[in-house]
Parts: structure tokens; sequence; C-alpha cells
């Protein structure tokens, strides 16, 4: 049976997980005679660019001490890659269990949140911000314990240099983007906080706040648009809980709670409930389809994206590569809950299709479309042609050089 680390410390057993960048393995620690999950890191064509980001997870891992973060135990090298021992999770996610069980009760997601919550508070002292919070990345162990995992796309606040996203790149998961990160901004903690609060909107109501064909039209609701209130989908969530909601999903990073705030119970101040109340937008269809073509267009042409838009279902790994794929099917299906979950899920992040549903999901409204057809496209090329036949007006004699 194969082993890895010094002296062949990790006997490996069964795998648990693969992915595009690593595999996943329970493995028996021989030296401390214990359980730990051993994620390998697999040869890839962007080598340079997967090793670091594998470090920078165990080295965020290793930095945070909380009992709501998967720990690091070891780091080292492996074959012509690396090997990161974790601390083993044997539950499963807080998206298998939608998936397995239904919406959540309200009391039970906040709780969830709540956990996940001190997790990123404790990542967020340490200048980390996460980059990637889902409900697949919410492990739950056997006693209830919420667990943030997989930091394979993590930021460190201190640096200021040195980074691994090109300049106008986006990473993560467009369901859970917060509207400066679909800017092209840099990751703070509040866009963790946003990411958790699309998070909590979904256990509650079975469906993320926007959903689209597309990362650009996801993307442009985050920016644009207001959250249905949650209570439009479940009418017993009209209180406190859909006031947290709300909180957390601000527009303006500034207005949101901290996670430290979360974990300590906090409610919306007073004066800000009212502002938090979504304002139905009233653009006609053409018009958004014209603003959504608009950011599509621009986003293709200026941004290399790297999201997903789906739950994925394996642990840990986080391709890199830009998307290649054709559009998002609108109704994929269910994501399909992993018998065991280990310290890391990996994010496909190049997959394009729905987030998995929950069996009581309400009907979900379609996000704005963009294409080739769109009113946006047209009434740009009808600008192009005016621009044109003006630049062949024959100029009068005396106009050169002006």
């Amino acid at each position: 049976m194969e082993r890895v680390g010094e002296g062949g410390r990790y006997r490996l057993g069964e795998l648990l997980g693969r992915g595009g960048m690593g595999e996943v393995y329970r493995a028996t620690d021989e030296v401390l005679g214990r359980e730990v999950a051993v994620k390998l890191m697999l040869p890839a064509p962007q080598s340079l660019a997967v090793s670091q980001r594998f470090l920078r997870e165990a080295q965020a891992s290793a930095r945070i001490r909380s009992r709501h973060v998967v720990a690091a135990y070891d780091f080292g090298a492996y074959g012509a890659g690396y090997y990161l021992a974790m601390e083993l999770v044997s539950g499963h996610s807080v998206a298998d269990e939608l998936e397995r069980n239904g919406l959540f009760p309200a009391e039970r997601a906040e709780q969830v949140v709540r956990q996940a919550a001190a997790g990123l508070a404790a990542a967020h002292t340490r200048g980390i911000v996460h980059r990637d919070i889902k409900a697949s990345n919410l492990l739950l162990a056997d006693d209830g314990t919420v667990k943030v995992a997989d930091f394979g796309i993590v930021r460190f606040l201190h640096e200021t240099t040195t980074t691994l996203t090109m300049t106008g790149q986006i990473i993560g998961t467009s369901y859970f983007l917060s509207p400066e990160r679909a800017r092209g901004e840099p990751a703070e903690p509040p866009s963790d906080v946003y990411a958790l609060g699309c998070v909590l909107y979904q256990l509650v109501t079975g469906r993320p706040p926007f959903t689209g064909e597309s990362p650009a039209a996801i993307m442009y609701q985050h920016v644009q648009n207001e959250p249905a209130p949650p209570s439009e989908f479940q009418p017993g969530l009209d209180g406190e809980l859909e006031a947290l909601i709300l909180w957390m999903l601000a527009k303006d990073p500034v207005r949101r709670p901290t996670a430290a705030q979360i974990v300590a119970g906090e409610r919306p101040p007073t004066h800000q409930t009212t502002s938090l109340l979504p304002v139905r937008r009233t653009r006609s269809r053409p018009v958004v389809a014209a603003i959504a073509a608009g950011i599509a267009l621009v986003l293709s042409a200026t941004i290399g994206i790297i999201l997903e838009t789906r739950g994925v279902q394996l642990p840990a790994t986080n391709d890199l590569q830009p998307v290649t794929t054709p559009g998002t099917p609108t109704a994929p299906p269910p994501t399909r809950p992993s018998p065991t979950t280990t310290s890391s899920r990996p994010t496909t992040e190049q997959e394009h299709s729905g987030p998995g549903k929950a069996k009581a999901a309400p009907k979900q409204k379609a996000g704005p479309k963009a294409g080739p057809g769109s009113a946006g496209t047209k009434a740009t090329a009808k600008g192009a042609k005016k621009a044109k036949q003006g630049a062949a007006k024959p100029k009068k004699s005396g106009d050169a050089g002006n």
C-alpha cells in the first residue's frame, strides 16, 4: 500500500475524491495513530501556478486556529508535486445535506452560517480571504460542527505585489460572487460575508439570490439587481433572519456586517433596515438585455473569467484554466452527495451549470439574457454604421489640419 511523507508516515487508504489538480485519500498517520485526509497534487501543464496555489492552501490552513476551519497537519514533497495532510471530517457538506433533506429550517440555517462565520472571522483576523465560500465548502462533522474547507484560491491581504491572479481576472463561483468582485475589484473580507449571505439565502429558499444562463448574466445581477426578499419564496422568513440575510447581501461592502458581528448575533442597525429592502427595477426587457449584453461583451473582451456555476461533487481541486466550454444549461442535474466528506473539497472552476436544487425549492426566476441578437448588440451595430457613414463624408476646403 502506497505511503507518502517523511519515512512513509502516511499510509494511503481509499480514494475519497479526484479533481483536475489533485486526489484526496483517507489515510492513516502511522506516527500518531490517527486517520487523516491526504491531498496529493497531480502533475499539470500549469504546474507552477498549481504548485504555488497548493502551497498557499497549506499555509492558509496552517495559520488559522479555529475549530470551524479544517486543520492542516503536514505538508511536503511528493513526486513532482506535493502532499497536504489535513483533518479528516467524517461527515458531509452543507450542500449534501441540502440535497438530501431539502430546505433548512430557519433556526438550523442560521446556526450553520454563524458557525461558518466564526471560521471566516478567524481567517480574516489573520489577513486571509477565502474567496470561494459556498455550501459545498462548508463541512459538517459528525457532532454538528461546521468547518470551512478548501482554501485553494485564498488571498493574503498583506501581499501587495505577489499574486497568482492576473490583473482583471476573476476567480470563484458566480452564484456567490460579491458585487465588488464582479466589477474586478480585489477580494476583501466583506466579499466572504456576501458569499456566506448567498449561502444562507440558498439554505432557506432552495436557490441562490441570482441565477442566469451564464456567469456574465449572474454577475450583472449581483452588481445591478436587488435580491428578492426570501419571504417571497418562504412567507415565514419575513422577520429577523430575512433582515440578517439582506444585511449580508448589501451592495456596498461597508454596509455589510463583519464575520465577527454575525458570530456575535448582531442585527442590522435600525436606520439601515429600510434601505435593505429591495427596490424593484422597472427596466424593460430590451433595456435589461442590452445592459447584460454590454457587460458580457466587456467581460469577455477584458477579463479572464475563471468561474463555476454549480456545486461540486468531489473533493478538492482548483482547475485554473480559463473557460472553454459553451454556454451554461439552465437546469442541470442535481449534485449527488458523496458518502464521506474530506478536509478539502476541490472546486472545478471552469464548470458552468446551475447549482444543485433542494427538494422543496421554489420555481426559479430567469435572469437577464445576453446574446448576439440582443438589443445592446443591435444598438452597437447601428451606432457603428452611422459613425462609418459620417466618416465617409468629404471635408470642405480649409478643414484639413483643424
